[in-house]
Formats: structure tokens, C-alpha cells, sequence
């Protein structure tokens, strides 16, 4: 059976539980991918990237109630602090470079 719904949350049976699980597993990998986006330098902003891209959709489809919408919230927290703290780390490094 094929969910020919718009919205992939109206599924019902097999296909929703596929839905649900795949958004899931994408709120642990953004939780995962902005982690690392902390400590990691240079290519942190790449994963913060990631983490933001996969914490979007996870964050839609998940309802308000379930747990796991934590984890897309926390990937979406920390991808973007990755994203500024690299973005800040290059920017102070080059302004040392050429002025200092």
C-alpha cells in the first residue's frame, strides 16, 4: 500500500511507521552531526550544515509530544553554533593574518 497523501504524516499502517521512523532517524543524525560540528575545526561548518539540513524536516513531520523531537532540536542548536563558531574562528584568523 502506497500513502498518496501530501502530507506523509496522514499515513496510516506500514507506511506511516516508515515515515515516523525515518524522520526519527533523522533528528538522532542531526543531534549527532551538530555535536561534532562543536569541538571539530575547520570542517565543523560543514557538519553544522548537515545537522541543520537533516534537523528541517525532522522538526516538521515529528509531533510536539514525542521525545525524539529533542534530538532535532538539539542537532538544529548546536549545527548552528558549529557554523558560527568556525565562521568566527576563520574570520579572527584572517583579520590577524592581514593585520596584525
Amino acid at each position: 500500500m502506497i500513502c498518496e497523501a501530501e502530507n506523509k504524516r496522514d499515513c496510516i499502517g506500514e507506511e506511516g511507521v516508515i515515515v515516523k521512523e525515518i524522520h526519527e532517524s533523522k533528528a538522532v543524525t542531526s543531534m549527532v552531526l551538530g555535536l561534532i560540528s562543536l569541538p571539530v575545526p575547520l570542517i565543523g561548518w560543514l557538519l553544522g550544515i548537515f545537522a541543520v539540513a537533516y534537523a528541517r524536516p525532522a522538526l516538521k513531520s515529528i509531533s510536539y509530544d514525542n521525545p525524539k523531537r529533542w534530538y532535532a532540536v538539539t542537532g538544529m542548536v548546536c549545527g548552528i553554533l558549529g557554523i558560527v563558531m568556525d565562521v568566527s574562528i576563520v574570520l579572527i584568523a584572517l583579520i590577524i593574518f592581514f593585520f596584525l
